[in-house]
């Protein structure tokens, strides 16, 4: 199935697409008018509908009210942004937590990534949702993955402060217009095996610094969106916030519930003799709770685990595995490069070397007896492949034909996924060879891709419909479904 991703801003060596993130919103200047003209509310609670916006046909988004919805109250609201555009999918994840915690979820069927309209989609969402429905004013919060993540960042932190309370990053950190510290409450869910965990360490020890406020968890998994327990978790952490800033009426049961967890998370951190974990639970306590209970026990003992020889070793060495990740991505990528450019005397020899450290790179992240060289080497491998698929998307979009496909090619080399065979189809049907294209599609199929839609919505595979090959090609994929 095809993927859509936007690399690290951290890792500069690639492309800036993310810098379509610098949105000019100007839907907070437009807020007024939408709520004077607010017409009858939808009456689908408990479900997921699309919902065409009424100022706009061509923008859309997937909608979940709680079954408990009324307009006579205000609600809080999440609105996400999916890096392909698919609105419905965080509210399927999602919609329980919703449910428990009373919020609306907003997912945006137009923000993807590569789009130049992604302010045209922040925009037509919030005027839209907010003409529709009884919204809490101020417990608006914004959240993505991976690309998606930055546009919600770029959402909360081109308005007006406050306007968006909070920010739920998936897989993802800051988007290329945050330029200083911000105090905005950010809440961040990685995986372990996510190849953009560098750049989320990264925020946290630089919020850790700043003293800004946020909560960063670290799950078993790979660039995703969080599974719904870390998302619940972040839903609470937006509440407590809310609290603390008066926004929410102090719920006692679920400051008593909420304490207790997190303590015992720092003694089974303690426990276990893992720091980090314990600098995170007792950040939580002091920082989170603060204003709503007594944190004074925390406090003393955050200090003194700020100050302990074992956390200190602890973030050294996790600083090393961001250094480690880095440079040896930096290294195959730079090959990759040299590849796609011609620029070397023995293109032959440079591309058995890389799909030779490619390889040796997955067969680490399998079998490789010391966990961390695990991780480092998947994050690594799914890094350097993710990028170089990036890359050859701007090979592509430039009509730089033959730099694209070399991208693609190796890739497609070095990965069974279907992605880099997908964008090959692409780039042949543009350079004009439909037969290519066709015998690249039938590739990609076999490969795993089974999505029809896919196939039929690809822009540059639009010049195929009329060949009896693809017609059958899509056809079989749809038998296949």
């Amino acid at each position: 199935m095809k993927r859509f991703c936007l690399r690290s801003v951290a890792q500069c060596r690639f492309h800036s697409a993310n810098v379509l993130l610098v949105l000019c919103i100007y839907f907070f200047g437009t807020f007024a008018l939408s709520q004077a003209q607010r017409p009858a509310d939808l009456s689908t609670p408990g479900q997921i509908v699309d919902v065409t916006c009424a100022s706009d046909a061509t923008q859309s988004y997937a909608l979940y009210l709680p079954s408990t919805y009324t307009s006579a109250k205000r609600w809080p609201v999440i609105y996400f942004f999916d890096p392909g555009g698919r609105g419905q999918r965080p509210l399927e994840l999602y919609k329980n937590i919703a449910e428990t915690y009373g919020f609306i979820l907003a997912g945006s069927n137009n923000s993807r990534n590569f789009s130049s309209d992604q302010g045209k989609a922040v925009n037509a969402i919030w005027q839209d949702t907010h003409a529709r429905l009884g919204i809490d004013e101020h417990r608006s919060y914004a959240s993505g993955f991976s690309g998606g993540a930055r546009v919600a960042g770029a959402m909360a932190l081109s308005g007006p402060g406050g306007q968006v309370a909070g920010v739920i990053a998936h897989g993802a950190g800051y988007p290329s217009n945050r330029t200083s510290k911000d105090d905005l409450p950010y809440f961040f869910a990685v995986g372990d095996q996510d190849f953009n965990w560098p750049e989320v360490i990264n925020i946290r020890r630089e919020r850790e610094e700043q003293g800004s406020p946020y909560r960063v968890r670290v799950y078993s998994g790979r660039h995703q969106w969080a599974p719904a327990a870390v998302m619940e978790e972040a839903v609470q952490y937006m509440n407590l916030k809310a609290m603390q800033a008066g926004n929410l009426t102090a719920d006692q049961a679920f400051l008593d519930r909420l304490m207790d967890t997190t303590r015992k998370e720092a003694v089974d951190a303690e426990s276990r003799k893992d720091s980090i974990a314990q600098l995170t639970a007792y950040r939580a306590l002091v920082s989170d709770f603060g204003g709503l209970r007594d944190v004074k026990e925390a406090t003393q003992k955050l200090t003194a685990l700020q100050q302990s020889p074992a956390l200190k070793a602890a973030l050294k060495s996790e600083r090393e595995q961001v250094s480690d990740q880095l440079k040896l991505e930096q290294e195959i990528s730079q090959k990759i490069a040299s590849v796609a450019d011609n620029s070397v005397a023995d293109v032959t020899a440079l591309r058995l070397d890389i799909r030779q450290q490619m390889g040796a790179l997955q067969d680490q992240a399998k079998h490789s007896k010391n966990e961390q060289k695990r991780l480092i080497s998947g994050r690594v491998f799914s890094g350097v492949f993710v990028g170089a698929m990036e890359d050859g998307q701007q090979q592509l979009a430039a009509r730089h034909f033959e730099k694209a496909e070399a991208y693609f090619d190796l890739m497609r080399q070095v990965s069974d996924d279907p992605w880099p065979v997908l964008l090959l189809a692409d780039t042949h049907a543009a350079a004009g060879n439909r037969k290519l294209a066709i015998k690249d599609l039938q590739e990609a199929v076999r490969r795993g891709l089974k999505d029809r839609a896919v196939i039929e919505s690809d822009s540059q595979l639009q010049g195929l419909k009329s060949e009896p090959d693809f017609q059958k090609l899509v056809a079989g994929v749809e038998g296949e479904s």
